[in-house]
């Protein structure tokens, strides 16, 4: 019996034991368990924070293709580029048009462009805004890139040393700013996200599309009879009007002075009346004078007379006279100086709500003239900042100054002169001067062509002007010149250009012909990518 006891006994132990073991077993496989937890889960923390990471990095935000608009890819930082472009492109829009109260047609600093709705009938935000605009501009560049590839084009060289040329200005001015690297100056001043890469590969496609553009609008040509034609028949718009006038305004008329508004309206035709009938007769008196001279000296007396303070009062010496292209001239005079009777000397009063405008007819200039071709060596003066002189332009110290750099400057030019013409006073000898580096010019030869008498085209230093358009100009001719704006300019006349009558001409139809086949180009449609949740829209 005591074995058959002792047997269950040992039985119970050994079952005690089991247990025990059993559950130090499974305590120890839940240990493991949860260790082999936590290790993963601390793994996978550290690679979303190291994904995180990588995301939010510069690399992704250039390398990784954000959007594809026509099958060219932009990263982020490249589509930021063309966004800031678009948004800085609006503003300036804006203050042209709007001046002081830009602001209000502007979305509120420092809020989220897609929290503000701009337009609330149909909900767009800004965001939105920007965001079209922008895909609008970078579509537009992108057929104009891709016929570019199809017709096998290639950047220029020019193209590439102006890129250089631009890197290593940055460059300059990173080092004048304190910036530790170019990329740092291009990450402050450029983009967030540039760098010297990505700003490149952005230069390289706007230079791309902008000189394959250039090539292909030049490439419109046509003939003599074509451009005469065309001319012809747009003359009024072309043609460069050059008239005195002045207005003979309305007696000044006050509400408080009427009981009734009858009667101040009254009182108002009755001043206009009397301004259209004092004007008619000042027409008439300068009609009565027939030597040409004399009766423009007379309407410039008279103008004097009626506008002292509103004329006359500021340092203009001839505010009567007007030289604008006839796509310029107010609707109130151009019927008049466009008829084909004009002629010069003619004179007449034109009505307006608030007086009477006195017109005086000069000329119409048909632009039939050659454009002149020049190369000029510059001479500089140095330039001093009157606010570094405790009295200003007073100062004696600042009058000296400029008196002395005056003196400098018309020395090195006299020396130069003379080294030009005891070289043989030729144009070949002047462009051995620039590449001896006695010019301050920094345009290639001092070389400059396309030069009118447009006073909406491109302009120079009156001083120079008319020293070229003198009737007894001719090639070879040269001068030296001093002009107020910059120093002295050693012109030498290099030859003529074509008639700016044809010019306008061509450039117009040009301008038809590239549009047109701007219109032909293929459309093209845009994809975002992933990472597109990385740039600024």
């Amino acid at each position: 019996m005591s074995s058959i006891f002792d047997k269950r006994t040992d039985d119970k132990k050994n079952d005690k034991v089991n247990r025990r073991e059993e559950r130090t077993r499974k305590e120890q496989q839940e240990r493991k368990k949860t260790r082999r937890i936590a290790i993963i889960i601390t793994i996978v923390f550290v690679l979303l924070v190291a994904g995180a990471v990588f995301l939010n990095s510069r690399f992704v935000r250039q390398s990784i293709t954000a959007i594809s608009v026509g099958g060219v890819d932009f990263s982020a930082a490249e589509f930021d580029f063309f966004y800031n472009n678009t948004a800085t492109s609006y503003q300036e829009e804006m203050e042209a048009l709007h001046g002081d109260y830009a602001s209000l047609y502007m979305p509120v600093s420092g809020m989220s462009l897609a929290s503000q709705i701009k337009d609330y009938e149909t909900d767009e935000t800004w965001a939105d805004f920007f965001f079209s605009r922008t895909i609008e501009h970078i579509s537009d560049q992108v057929k104009r890139y891709n016929a570019a590839i199809n017709d096998g084009y290639v950047l220029p060289e020019d193209m590439h040393q102006a890129i250089d040329e631009l890197i290593t200005q940055y460059r300059m001015y990173a080092e004048m700013y304190g910036q530790p690297s170019l990329d740092a100056f291009i990450h402050e001043y450029v983009g967030r996200n540039m760098n010297e890469r990505t700003l490149r590969k952005v230069l390289e496609f706007v230079y791309m599309v902008e000189s394959y553009s250039d090539d292909v609008r030049s490439s419109f040509d046509f003939d003599a009879q074509v451009l005469a034609d065309h001319y012809s028949e747009n003359r009024d718009r072309f043609d460069i009007y050059t008239y005195r006038y002045f207005l003979v305004s309305t007696e000044p008329v006050f509400q408080e002075d009427f009981e009734t508004d009858e009667e101040l309206e009254e009182a108002r035709e009755a001043a206009l009346e009397e301004a259209i009938a004092r004007a008619a007769q000042i027409v008439e008196d300068l009609i009565n004078e027939e030597d040409y001279d004399l009766r423009e000296e007379e309407f410039i007396a008279v103008a004097r007379e009626f506008n002292e303070d509103e004329l006359y009062g500021h340092e203009d010496p001839d505010p009567t006279l007007e030289t604008l292209p006839g796509l310029w001239l107010s609707s109130e005079f151009e019927s008049w100086l466009q008829d084909d009777e004009r002629s010069k000397g003619d004179v007449a009063s034109i009505d307006a709500g608030f007086g009477s405008y006195i017109i005086f007819f000069v000329e119409r200039d048909p632009n039939e003239y050659r454009m002149p071709e020049m190369n000029q060596i510059l001479i500089e003066r140095e330039v001093f900042d009157e606010f570094m002189f405790i009295e200003g332009v007073e100062d004696p110290e600042y009058i000296e100054a400029v008196e002395n750099a005056a003196d400098e400057a018309r020395r090195r030019a006299e020396e130069v002169k003379d080294l030009f013409i005891s070289r043989g006073a030729s144009k070949e000898a002047l462009i051995e001067l620039i590449e001896e580096g006695f010019s301050d010019d920094m345009t290639e030869e001092g070389f400059y062509d396309r030069i009118t008498k447009d006073p909406s085209f491109i302009k120079f230093v009156p001083e120079i002007e008319e020293w070229l358009f003198a009737p007894e100009r001719q090639v070879g001719d040269f001068e030296l010149i001093e002009t107020e704006a910059y120093g002295y300019h050693l012109v030498f006349f290099s030859g003529v250009g074509e008639r700016y009558c044809d010019f306008l001409a061509a450039e117009e139809l040009r301008d038809k012909e590239y549009e047109q086949w701007e219109e032909r180009l293929e459309p093209v449609d845009y994809v975002k990518r992933w990472a597109f949740m990385f740039t600024l829209s």
